[in-house]
């Protein structure tokens, strides 16, 4: 029992220095993987999202605990979302995130390359089938699953209305199989941007994912 304190301990001192390391001098945002084409970075993505074992688990174990979690999430920021009327929440999986703003109160819809009705429809981050303007809330927390982030953070942009609200959660330094991009330093999110003020950029503790950090931003 010593032991396995002192080693869970040593890891949580270890996650602290790495992620200490990360934000003092990560630079950059480091691409993963290399396709033939973009119908082959979708159907990549796909696997995951198709993976009957997973959809299981979101379906089932998993489906209370997010929608609880991500209503803690909500909560926590509710100064930035009271009012807000029409969210779309990016990469929406089985769509726990948009149920949760739901319950809350907010009009909200999900969107994933493979789509799980009621709560989320077909859609692809980097073209958005929607209109300039078209929401005052924006949420996503798959930002690492984006293979052009550049583009991603232009159309979260150019959908949320002015004095909107977007919110990212980021993994900092961590990656799987259907990692695109590896954030070191979320200051390179921000710089995809052109026009939002930062209302906050801070670590956070999740208690249903490995999520990171969280950046708010007002769109002007």
């Amino acid at each position: 029992m010593l032991i396995q304190k002192i080693i869970l301990r040593l890891r949580r001192v270890f996650m602290c220095l790495k992620s200490y390391v990360l934000l003092k001098f990560g630079t950059r945002i480091a691409s993963t993987h290399t396709y033939a084409d973009y119908n082959d970075y979708e159907n990549h993505q796909k696997e995951k999202t198709t993976d009957p074992e997973r959809v299981k688990k979101w379906l089932n174990e998993e489906w209370d605990i997010k929608i609880n979690g991500f209503k803690e999430v909500f909560q926590r920021n509710w100064k930035y979302l009271e009012g807000k009327q029409k969210a779309i929440c990016m990469g929406a999986r089985t769509g726990q995130e948009v149920k949760a703003l739901l319950d809350m109160g907010i009009n909200a819809i999900g969107i994933d390359l493979v789509p799980f009705l009621p709560y989320t429809v077909e859609g692809d981050i980097h073209a958005l089938n929607y209109n300039d303007n078209e929401f005052d809330f924006v949420f996503t927390n798959i930002f690492d699953h984006s293979l052009h982030p550049d583009v991603f953070c232009s159309e979260m942009e150019r959908v949320c209305k002015s004095e909107g609200i977007i919110i990212i959660h980021l993994q900092l330094g961590l990656e799987d199989e259907y990692t695109e991009v590896v954030v070191y330093n979320p200051k390179k999110v921000i710089e995809l941007f052109d026009s939002v003020v930062v209302k906050e950029s801070r670590r956070i503790r999740n208690t249903f994912d490995v999520m990171s950090w969280e950046l708010i931003l007002e769109k002007v």
